[in-house]
C-alpha cells in the first residue's frame, strides 16, 4: 500500500508539472506594440477656391426682387472630408473697405449660390449705398470645414452695382 501512495504522489506531480508546462507554452501570442507601428492616415491640405461671377455689372429693379440676378460659382477646395459638409461664406463689402463692414451669405456643400434682387439690394442698403447711384463692391469667398477649421480665402471680385428703392425695406 505504501508503494501505491508513493506512486500516486509521483503521478500527481508529473501531471501537475505537465499541465504547468502546457499553460506556460500555450499562452497567447501578443504583438509587441512598441516595435509594430501602423502608418497614420495622411490628410492633404485644401486649396483656395477660385470665385467667379455671372456678371460684372448689375442694376436690379423692383421687378427683379424674387429673381436670381447674380450667380456665383467656385472651385472645390479639396478638403479631406465629404464635400457636402464644407462651409462657404460669401462676403460682400464696399470696395476698399477690406471687408470690415461686410454682409455675408453662408452655403453648405454647394459650389454655387445666387442672389436675388431683394437679397443684393438689402446688402447694398446695409452698406449705405445711395439709391440709383452705380458703385462698386468687393466680393470674396471663405471656405472651411463645417467647424470653421482650415479656412481659405478665394480671389476677390469687383462688381459694379446700383441699388433700387425697395418699399419693403
Amino acid at each position: 500500500m505504501l508503494i501505491k501512495i508513493i506512486f500516486m504522489k509521483q503521478i500527481s506531480k508529473l501531471i501537475l508539472a505537465s499541465m504547468a508546462f502546457m499553460v506556460v507554452f500555450s499562452a497567447c501570442n501578443k504583438t509587441d506594440n512598441l516595435t509594430k507601428v501602423d502608418a497614420l492616415p495622411v490628410y492633404q491640405l485644401g486649396v483656395s477656391p477660385v470665385l467667379a461671377s455671372s456678371v460684372a455689372t448689375v442694376a436690379p429693379t423692383i421687378a427683379d426682387s424674387n429673381n436670381a440676378i447674380i450667380n456665383f460659382t467656385w472651385t472645390n477646395p479639396k478638403y479631406s472630408n465629404d464635400s457636402s459638409t464644407t462651409r462657404y461664406i460669401l462676403e460682400i463689402d464696399s470696395t476698399g473697405k477690406n471687408f470690415t463692414n461686410k454682409n455675408s451669405k453662408t452655403v453648405i456643400g454647394a459650389l454655387n449660390t445666387a442672389l436675388t434682387g431683394r437679397e443684393l439690394n438689402g446688402m447694398l442698403l446695409n452698406l449705405g449705398f445711395r439709391l440709383g447711384v452705380s458703385q462698386s463692391i468687393d466680393v470674396r469667398l471663405i471656405s472651411s470645414y463645417n467647424n470653421n477649421n482650415e479656412r481659405y480665402t478665394s480671389n476677390g471680385l469687383k462688381i459694379m452695382v446700383t441699388p433700387f428703392a425697395d418699399p419693403s425695406v
